[in-house]
């Protein structure tokens, strides 16, 4: 019995050296793919999940650049620098060994242009301002005029001078995005009251009122317009200022 123990001792202390040496030539092999050849350095840098900001731009912005060692990069430093980028909402870098780096990415979306001062001011779903033109392109954002804003800094949240006005217009904003009717309203305007009149693309106006109820307002000047098309009923304005039924004004009217 204890010859047996013996020898199953010997058997156990030769697989422990056995591993222990394979584990140092590992060392030794990572080592030298390490220090003396260019195993490990960034060969490509891929980008993913990107529309409006170009792969060199987010490439730029990361401070990464190829044939650097992959393991010398700091990807927490690569990321806070992508999200510098007004459009960046969201960023994932990761190393994909031997030599590549990937970075996925969540742009915001501009969903309304505010016009302001002989500015264009582009936000997104949460206020987020994406950039501020002295021209508008050409896109289908919904169009805001004459709002009093306080502060507008690209990157930053947009402030306007009656802070109920903030959430109330982001939450129309979001509605009409979600509802598909920003690509129907041309402009929507505010007066001194916070009434708002929204130009339709093809001229006609509608009376929205406050932004008191938005969903609900939003929902039911849908489905009047969809009324309205499938009819085939040619209008020149919508009233839903005049209580809580629509007023339509028909062209011959």
């Amino acid at each position: 019995m204890k010859k047996n123990s013996n020898i199953d001792k010997k058997i156990k202390k030769k697989k422990t050296g056995l591993i222990f040496i394979i584990f140092l030539l590992l060392i030794s092999i990572f080592f030298i793919l390490y220090t003396k050849t260019s195993f490990f350095h960034i060969s490509n840098i891929e980008v993913f999940g990107n529309e409006q900001i170009s792969d060199d731009k987010l490439i730029l912005a990361s401070g990464v650049t190829t044939g650097e060692n992959i393991f010398k990069i700091n990807l927490k430093s690569a990321k806070e620098n992508i999200k510098l980028h007004p459009y960046t909402k969201n960023v994932k870098v990761k190393r994909k060994l031997p030599n590549k780096i990937a970075i996925h990415i969540e742009e915001r979306k501009e969903a309304a242009v505010i016009v302001h001062i002989g500015s264009y001011i582009y936000i997104d779903d949460e206020g987020i301002i994406l950039n501020i033109l002295s021209e508008k392109k050409d896109n289908k954002c919904i169009t805001i005029s004459n709002l009093e804003i306080e502060e507008a800094e690209i990157g930053k949240e947009i402030i306007f001078n009656n802070d109920e006005m903030n959430n109330l217009i982001l939450e129309f904003i979001d509605s009409c995005t979600k509802l598909g009717l920003a690509e129907t309203f041309n402009q929507v305007s505010f007066d001194e009251d916070g009434e708002i009149t929204i130009y339709l693309e093809n001229g006609q106006e509608v009376a929205f009122g406050t932004l008191d109820d938005v969903k609900y307002k939003l929902n039911f000047l849908q489905a009047i317009l969809k009324e309205l098309e499938s009819n085939n009923q040619r209008y020149k304005a919508i009233h839903l200022d005049k209580g809580n039924n629509a007023i339509i004004i028909k062209d011959n009217d």
